[in-house]
């Protein structure tokens, strides 16, 4: 019997218009009926991820997020948030000044403000998307998982450009290194070498890469619920599509990739289901039904 349901939000629960389907909806609302538990797992915080659970109901039949990657946990019944770890300064200034080395936009995550950098060589791509996309001047200049030009602000309303790592504030809850794809992949494999374990990092879309404090992840903060709730791995089903949602699908028994994921994510997965835009999670949960 499963009783957890545990989802990731980009590429996985939403489409690429960043809206649950309603058959995806309707689905989850029914598991719900049925007496399981919903957990958002992100790398967004719960400014960002509450309107999507009152959209599924879950004010009104409990559930959880795991946020900003495993750096807090959101227990919606009793309206109580746990913070774990976050970045300490030091931890900040070297991945900051590693991505500017890099030449990568670097954007330092708080719980409602990002206080990025942004290379000049970025600058002429960003300026032609935004003339292609139509763009007013008042939109945000912050890369995105899948644009030069993304708007965050419903989350993260305090975006701020800084010109060294001195000028970000405390309580740093990610960072994000935001470049080409080909241009991440040789970062990340520099990753390894440059911070010899000391933090966690995570390719979650080919333009992103998501860095965290040591042991904060979506997988470990998952194990530690549920021991804490007396849950079995064959009592949770878990879907995702980024490197971050891995340690998630080897905590579990039922792990499913959606088929828009890396390859290198599907590997690591029970079974793959159909793509955030085929509703690939109510294709599965359907059959639970």
């Amino acid at each position: 019997m499963i009783r957890w349901i545990v989802l990731d939000m980009d590429g996985t629960l939403l489409n690429q218009a960043g809206k649950i389907s309603e058959r995806t909806k309707q689905a989850l609302i029914r598991c719900q009926e049925k007496g399981m538990k919903v957990i958002l797992a992100s790398g967004r915080s719960y400014s960002r991820l509450m309107r999507y659970a009152r959209e599924l109901q879950m004010d009104r039949y409990g559930g959880y997020f795991i946020e900003v990657n495993g750096v807090a946990v959101y227990d919606l019944a009793a309206g109580r948030r746990e913070v774990f770890r976050r970045f300490e300064p030091q931890e900040v200034e070297e991945v900051f000044h590693f991505c500017m080395q890099q030449q990568a936009e670097v954007q330092c995550v708080q719980d409602r403000a990002v206080y990025y950098w942004i290379p000049e060589w970025h600058k002429p791509l960003k300026a032609a998307e935004r003339v292609s996309r139509g763009l007013p001047p008042s939109y945000p200049n912050l890369g995105g998982a899948w644009t030069w030009n993304t708007d965050s602000r419903d989350g993260y309303p305090v975006q701020r450009e800084v010109a060294q790592a001195r000028q970000v504030p405390g309580e740093i809850n990610k960072i994000n290194c935001i470049n080409e794809p080909k241009e991440n992949s040789r970062i990340y494999g520099l990753m390894e070498e440059a911070f010899a374990g000391r933090y966690e990092y995570a390719r979650t879309c080919p333009r992103l890469i998501e860095i965290s404090p040591k042991g904060v992840t979506k997988g470990d903060r998952l194990q530690q619920m549920m021991i804490a709730h007396g849950v079995r791995p064959q009592e949770v089903i878990t879907f995702g599509d980024g490197e971050n949602d891995v340690k998630m699908f080897q905590a579990v028994d039922h792990s499913f990739a959606m088929a828009n994921a890396e390859d290198f994510v599907k590997a690591k997965a029970f079974a793959v289901t159909r793509s955030n835009e085929e509703d690939g999670v109510a294709c599965v949960l359907e059959e639970l039904l």
